[in-house]
């Protein structure tokens, strides 16, 4: 896809998602890499509301997060150098989204209050739409990093585990939110769909064990 293509796609995607109630009071981010040299990225603006984002909305900032010299005039989404660290250590990576949706918020933060750093995804049959994996028999173990406003001590903490959050194509931040990822449009919309069709499923089932 160029850029046309891709950014009214996505922008369509976003207002799509914002409607399911993942992106409340212009919360979350999106980006996209059309660069065959992977040189640099589109950004979604900081405090755009997402009912009704537009293509217009993105901005081009360099790999390492840096703001292009075309676009000084505007400011990335505060979390922006997450999507830098994703686009260097996911190689195959074009595509990323966040989601706030309420049910991973506070799934993430009951898990990582009780000390775990993962949330074990296993026995569902849509798990197979994610990455590489095969079965419903097959656990996979999305990490979950703590919460905080420093997003160069949340890049190093991901690039720590980034292992994990490679084999598990996401990661959760606690009582924040989710990111995913993938080669194309539509393969980053399926992991970020069927993720959190299982943290309403997994969030479910917890309260009908009380």
């Amino acid at each position: 896809m160029n850029f046309q293509e891709i950014s009214v796609k996505l922008a369509e995607l976003i207002v799509q998602l914002n409607n399911k109630g993942w992106s409340a009071a212009t919360g979350t981010n999106y980006s996209f890499l059309i660069d065959a040299q992977r040189q640099k990225y589109w950004v979604s603006i900081s405090g755009k509301d997402k009912s009704c984002f537009a293509p217009s909305d993105f901005m081009e900032v360099l790999i390492d997060g840096s703001v292009s010299e075309a676009h000084q005039h505007l400011k990335p989404s505060a979390e922006n150098l997450l999507h830098a660290t994703i686009y260097e250590l996911a190689k195959d990576a074009n595509v990323v989204l966040h989601s706030h949706s309420a049910n991973l918020t506070v799934l993430s933060g009951w898990l990582f209050k009780k000390g775990e750093t993962q949330l074990k995804i296993e026995g569902y049959e849509v798990q197979k739409a994610i990455g590489s994996c095969k079965t419903h028999e097959a656990a996979i173990l999305l990490p979950i990093f703590e919460n905080t406003q420093d997003m160069e001590k949340l890049s190093k903490a991901i690039q720590k585990r980034w292992d994990e959050c490679e084999k598990a194509q996401g990661f959760a931040i606690s009582k924040h939110g989710f990111y995913t990822w993938g080669k194309d449009l539509p393969e980053a919309k399926r992991h970020l769909e069927a993720y959190e069709f299982l943290f309403d499923c997994i969030y479910k089932t917890i309260l009908l064990k009380k």
